[in-house]
């Protein structure tokens, strides 16, 4: 090819001379030929002339291509033969944006394109399967526009998730609070009040004097009730003051979230029937668009879900999946622009002062990381974990009263929201709505962070509040308090009412999280001591065995107070309490605490798959595991499966397989699907590992997809 070149760029302009003087000698022929008389060509004479010219115009056409190939404008000898063939039609592009039938840069190993798009940017000889110029391609064009589409709410969220984080990082000098309120605490110590306050007054302490916000929307403080919700929820605006009906299938998704999605996400927080049940998310929805609208979306991909796994071709067909879709994004963007003009309003006026208003943007991004580990997205629910985690601690150092200790008490933040919090008496004082939203959020939250410590090797960023919020009295001391003391002694938040798990297992897992960030720190500052590790690791695992061996000896449930036996058999009816409620429970926290222990081995000892204590306790848990009463049991133990899996022996590794698909459709929702795709890449890669042993740990597990792993 380039000899081919070289010699035509040395003839062509000797034949385009040839061709130059041939047609002018010709004319000068003619001119001699016909002196003094009117030249009229015949049919020959023109025939010379047009080839004589053409051959010309030819030459130097070619002599042009040959100048823009070289100029890298044109490419001459692929098959693309049309000389106003550009780049953007070169058949070095990529797949995805010939398929688009878009422009390609041609960057490798992602184009612009496709990388501005965030969509899978595909470059190869062969052509793939799906580009056959039929059904297939138009099926991948079809899911490359969903693809982009989802892409795009993404974008937006993490757009959001920055102005956020902006917003939350000047909060702290942000406080309008005026210390002069009579509504303010000047009493350092806090002393329970004798009688108790109404939800309207207490709800919210706000500033006698006025307040200037021209930029942040006026707040409607009026009462709303479901009906008003559900015909004023606006659903084109963030704004309260367009109002717009809620269509008919807003209703059913809002009945769907209740019915399926949230005791799926939550199996085990059933409440009891006197604490209004899940009364409490009615009454939020209808005070706080976000979180309606966040529980509406998450509806939305559930029932997206369903279809996609559906028998019925009318609700399985591409144009329901797609609208279904659409309205899953337009719901996610409502929340999310609701949500910026709720922060909008924490910025402008402070946290203190406004408890409840707090709270529930609180448990709007709650449940937006809750959305995010059930789509199981990537890394934006560490931006979500660390936006609640900084609004909790500022609702507990703003608005939190100190006890009679002189330490923080979470109980005043409960009195503030509503009725004195007497639990052991429901049927005089049940949880507020307030109330129970925030007993909610707070202990997912806590979950949620001490999780989140094990992938980000961190220490938990709410670990100072463990102890007064988690910590209880062993059994016989709680048994000799009197009911009047309980409330201030007994944990504040007992995990075991809303995750099914002992509050000590969360309590070990942000320990040994700690140990492990501690560890890696002192190694290298080049100060680690072993004694100090060991110290710390026994009695954290002292700690564990004892719960562990009287987890059988502890009551199945706790004194909640007589209970009427009309309301047993509804709740049993209800579904809202069950014979083997206790007994899973048990069994879930003896799983959990089975996993904390393999934890701890390996943040200890290293990762040592063939040690005699790690294969002990990975075989304890797989006993456990096999003896579930039903594969549905297996959604609260994402973390444990992932914990026990990764340190399985070859063997072993089809039980694992076998424990996800008995899951079967279910293994799409939540974060099961990526536990067992870690795994899977840990087993893969076994020898890799093995070989690089001290430099691989569970946090190596959890990043080992890209991302950073919340499973949950």
């Amino acid at each position: 090819m380039f000899i081919g070149v070289c010699i035509a760029i040395a003839f062509l302009p000797i034949f385009l001379e040839l061709f130059r003087l041939l047609g002018k000698h010709y004319d000068r022929h003619i001119k001699k030929k016909n002196v003094g008389k009117v030249i009229r060509q015949n049919c020959g004479q023109q025939l010379v002339r047009t080839i004589a010219f053409a051959g010309q115009l030819g030459i130097a056409y070619l002599l042009m291509l040959l100048a823009m190939s070289f100029n890298e404008v044109i490419k001459i000898g692929g098959p693309l033969t049309s000389a106003m063939a550009s780049k953007s039609r070169s058949s070095d592009g990529c797949w995805t944006c010939r398929l688009r039938r878009k422009k390609c840069d041609e960057v490798r190993p992602v184009c612009g394109a496709c990388g501005s798009l965030e969509i899978d940017c595909l470059y190869g000889d062969q052509k793939p399967e799906w580009m056959d110029g039929g059904d297939k391609q138009k099926e991948k064009a079809e899911w490359f526009k969903l693809e982009i589409k989802r892409k795009g709410g993404q974008r937006r969220e993490r757009k959001y998730l920055q102005s956020l984080e902006q917003s939350l990082g000047s909060l702290d000098v942000v406080d309008h609070h005026d210390d002069s309120d009579p509504g303010s605490s000047s009493n350092p110590q806090f002393t329970p009040p004798e009688s108790s306050a109404s939800p309207e007054s207490s709800a919210t302490r706000p500033n006698g004097g006025a307040r200037s916000e021209p930029s942040v929307p006026p707040e409607d403080h009026s009462p709303h009730s479901l009906l008003s919700v559900l015909t004023s929820s606006s659903s084109s605006s963030s704004s309260s003051d367009n109002p717009m009906d809620i269509n008919e299938r807003e209703l059913n998704m809002i009945t769907l979230y209740l019915d399926y999605v949230f005791p799926f996400l939550f199996p085990f927080y059933r409440p009891r029937l006197l604490d209004s049940g899940r009364g409490w998310l009615l009454v939020l929805f209808s005070r706080n668009k976000a979180l309606l609208h966040t529980a509406l979306s998450l509806a939305s991909y559930f029932f997206n879900v369903v279809m996609n796994h559906t028998n019925d071709p009318a609700c399985g067909a591409s144009p329901c999946q797609t609208h279904n879709w659409d309205e899953l994004q337009r719901q996610q963007n409502i929340a999310l622009t609701e949500l910026q003009t709720e922060m909008q309003r924490i910025v402008a006026r402070g946290v203190r002062g406004y408890l409840a208003e707090t709270n529930r943007v609180m448990a709007s991004i709650i449940q937006l990381l809750t959305f995010e580990i059930a789509v199981a997205n990537t890394g934006n629910w560490t931006m979500h974990l660390d936006a609640a985690a900084e609004l909790f601690t500022l609702i507990m150092t703003t608005s939190a009263d100190p006890n009679n200790n002189g330490q923080i008490c979470f109980t005043s933040l409960l009195i503030q929201l509503g009725t004195r919090p007497f639990c052991y008496t429901p049927k005089s004082h049940p949880w507020s709505a307030e109330q129970a939203s925030l007993r909610f959020s707070t202990a997912f939250l806590l979950c949620f962070d001490a999780l989140a410590a094990t992938s980000l090797e961190t220490v938990p960023r709410l670990q100072q509040y463990h102890a007064h919020l988690l910590a209880e009295p062993d059994h016989q001391t709680r048994q000799l308090l009197p009911d009047s003391e309980k409330e201030y002694v007994l944990p504040h938040i007992n995990l075991r009412e809303f995750t099914g798990i002992h509050n000590w297992v969360f309590i070990a897992v942000g320990e040994i999280a700690s140990l492990d960030a501690w560890k890696k720190e002192q190694k290298r500052n080049g100060s680690f001591s072993v004694a100090q590790l060991l110290a710390r690791a026994t009695a954290i695992e002292c700690n564990l065995r004892v719960n562990m061996a009287t987890l059988d000896m502890m009551p199945d449930t706790e004194p909640t107070g007589p209970q009427l036996p009309l309301l047993e058999a509804l709740s049993h009816m209800g579904g809202l309490s069950s014979p083997r409620i206790a007994e899973v429970t048990t069994t879930t926290t003896k799983i959990w605490a089975q996993a904390v222990l393999t934890y701890l081995h390996v943040v200890v000892s290293g990762w040592q798959p063939a040690s005699q204590e790690i294969r002990s306790s990975v075989a304890a848990t797989i006993t456990m595991l096999l003896g579930l009463a039903s594969p549905g049991c297996l959604r609260p133990l994402v973390w444990p499966m992932t914990i026990t899996g990764c340190m399985a022996a070859p063997e072993e590794e089809q039980t694992f397989r076998d424990l996800v698909a008995s899951m079967g459709p279910l293994t799409t929702l939540g974060a099961m699907a990526k536990a067992l795709a870690i795994m899977e890449h840990v087993w893969a890669h076994r020898a890799e590992i093995e070989a690089n042993y001290d430099k691989w740990d569970y946090a190596s597990c959890f990043k080992s997809l890209g991302t950073v792993s919340l499973l949950v």
